[in-house]
């Protein structure tokens, strides 16, 4: 459980670091990256690879403008601050006392101290963690959502999450926008997550399935964090998916995509004008249908645009298709993927049904399930009300 303390001394030993209350001086960075690493939970033990691979990656060139800000909490250390500056350590600061990266007022006080101290013309964030999506337990922000968090290891039961309609309302008061949002965590390529936070950064990358703990490739990513290639967000999702892992002799990768959010308004309108004229049926075909999360033996989170092209008549989806590929701009697919479950044959995956983005159907059979309680929770997120799904639930 010491491995992030060895990994930490073992960056500062080979880098050469600042005294740790040096700051930047008053000149604007160009880039600052977050990494918010909540990982005082069961993928404790994975965090040091990749920070060990994220310093690594930075030492290749990204720049004296630019900066990389960690917030790190996993179970056997307090909370800490890194911050790489071209490859080398300029600062390590541990907090004073334990808390939970996952509380809405401690994440808008880091955060906001980040931006604040590292000020530049822009700002990403990278979200490392676990993720359930927009599905939650309950409404409060102990139940799912991204985290959790404990406050110094212990028991689960201590741990918060935090759901994404309060973390949008946390990313929206922070002094800028961010450029980009990377997940580093299951699930976060689904519609009503990036409904939630389009008002929070310019593009989504991530993974629409569950993803593998070992984390992103950081060695491949980390350069296009910084780039200013137009294309530097599909080669993020591209690094994500052509990251293998193999086990017994199988290939998996990890599905990806890049969501434009400034056209997930454009997608819900088009989304309730399918459903205001009652051309998605109820309940909705999913036979041989991609879907990226599986609870209790229950499929759930079926690809958006493979449930649009089994269920739509072809003149309706090429419609719909085009305000669709305005939002997801890029897509990488994949035919198997590590799940949680054992891996399924149930459907085929190719490049006319993959959407890389994920949606909710409300369906009666979900009713059934007595923890998630999707049916209900779904109301909570304003993809329900704008894309017109309050009109097509029955």
């Amino acid at each position: 459980m010491k491995y992030l303390l060895t990994v930490l001394c073992g960056i500062l030993l080979f880098t050469s670091c600042k005294d740790d209350n040096d700051e930047p001086s008053g000149a604007l960075l160009d880039k600052t990256v977050i990494f918010y690493m909540a990982g005082d939970n069961s993928l404790s033990e994975n965090m040091g690879d990749n920070i060990r691979d994220a310093v690594a990656a930075a030492s290749e060139g990204t720049g004296d403008r630019n900066r990389i800000v960690m917030i790190v909490d996993n179970y056997d250390t307090k909370p800490t601050q890194i911050v790489i500056n071209n490859g080398k350590v300029e600062s390590l600061m541990e907090f004073d006392n334990e808390f939970y990266l996952t509380s809405p007022t401690m994440m808008k006080t880091l955060l906001s101290s980040v931006m604040n101290t590292y000020k530049a013309k822009s700002y990403g964030l990278l979200l490392w963690g676990h993720s359930t999506g927009w599905l939650v337990e309950s409404d409060t922000i102990r139940t799912r959502g991204y985290g959790p968090d404990n406050n110094g290891g212990g028991s689960s039961l201590n741990s918060i999450w935090i759901n994404f309609t309060t973390m949008a309302d946390v990313l929206k008061s922070l002094p800028s926008k961010f450029d980009f949002m990377i997940g580093d965590c299951c699930l976060l390529q689904c519609a009503e997550v990036a409904y939630e936070l389009r008002n929070c950064a310019d593009y989504i990358i991530g993974a629409p399935s569950e993803t593998p703990v070992f984390g992103i490739p950081y060695k491949e990513a980390v350069p296009y964090m910084f780039s200013s290639s137009s294309d530097s967000y599909m080669k993020i999702a591209e690094a994500i998916t052509d990251n293998k892992v193999q086990s017994d002799g199988v290939n998996y990768y990890v599905p990806s995509s890049v969501i434009k959010t400034s056209a997930m308004q454009n997608l819900a309108s088009a989304t309730k004008k399918v459903i205001s004229q009652g051309l998605l049926p109820y309940p909705v075909n999913t036979t041989q249908a991609i879907y990226y999360f599986k609870y209790s033996g229950m499929k759930i989170m079926y690809d958006m645009q493979d449930i649009f092209l089994k269920n739509v008549s072809a003149e309706a989806y090429d419609e719909w298709k085009k305000a669709f590929d305005a939002a997801v701009v890029y897509r990488k697919p994949s035919s198997r993927w590590i799940t949680s479950y054992d891996w399924t044959k149930d459907f085929t995956v190719a490049d006319d049904n993959y959407g890389g983005m994920s949606m909710f159907f409300p369906m009666e059979q979900y009713d059934k399930m007595s923890k998630y309680l999707p049916n209900e929770r779904i109301r909570n997120m304003q993809w329900y009300w704008d894309a017109g799904i309050d009109q097509y639930a029955r």
